[in-house]
């Protein structure tokens, strides 16, 4: 077991793991979510990872699911098949790379000092089936949600006409392709922009696409 304190060089393991990780990274961290720095940072190589066909796990306390940050996180991360779930409580940060080597939250007095990098497989497997064990009782954290946090669901009209705003579609094209009036047609894009939290038709459909909701090609209900 190793103990690093300089932030730095916590920071560089970690971009290594992150690079030649060939088969997982589990991660559970606590507190109120991602910050948009920590986005910046760490989303290029965590998407990396995704299309090397790596699983990667990020398991967030339930409180995540309303924060700005974490919600534009989940946008990027679930359509490139990052799997996000959520639990009450997260004790401290951990990841598990490949199965083989793990770094946690290393504390002094109650206070965090640094991070423990863990090669021993014993340990690294009892961590694992831990993080297993709390996985399988984590909630899917959803593709959007609410003010209060409760998951957006929208049926496949609904995906239809966000698909033809994403694609810059005006009202006139929703009307004929949903078999509506105008009027109607406006009624239900009011209604998703509404739902979305969106300043304008193209924002609402950009932001489902974030988020994975668009399916152009199945039919209407």
């Amino acid at each position: 077991m190793e103990t690093l304190t300089a932030t730095q060089t916590i920071l560089d393991l970690l971009s290594e793991l992150i690079a030649t990780s060939t088969t997982s990274l589990w991660g559970a961290h606590p507190g109120a979510g991602f910050g948009a720095d920590h986005i910046d940072t760490w989303w290029g190589p965590v998407s990396e990872m995704a299309g090397r066909d790596v699983e990667v796990r990020t398991m967030l306390q339930h409180s995540t699911r309303t924060q700005t940050a974490t919600q534009s996180y989940a946008a990027l991360a679930l359509p490139a098949g990052v799997l996000i779930r959520t639990v009450p409580m997260i004790p401290a940060r951990t990841l598990i790379f490949d199965g083989v080597v793990a770094m946690a939250t290393r504390f002094v007095e109650g206070r965090s000092a640094g991070a423990l990098v863990i090669h021993e497989p014993g340990l690294v497997a009892y961590l694992e089936r831990g993080y297993d064990a709390e996985w399988a009782l984590a909630q899917d954290f959803p593709a959007l949600v609410d003010a209060e946090g409760r998951p957006v669901e929208i049926d496949q009209t609904a995906r239809t006409v966000l698909a033809l705003l994403a694609d810059g579609h005006k009202d006139e094209v929703v009307a004929r392709r949903l078999g509506c009036s105008v009027r109607t047609a406006r009624r239900h894009i009011s209604s998703l922009m509404e739902l979305l939290e969106s300043g304008s038709r193209f924002q609402a459909g950009a932001r489902a696409a974030q988020a994975g909701l668009l399916d152009r090609d199945a039919p209407l209900d």
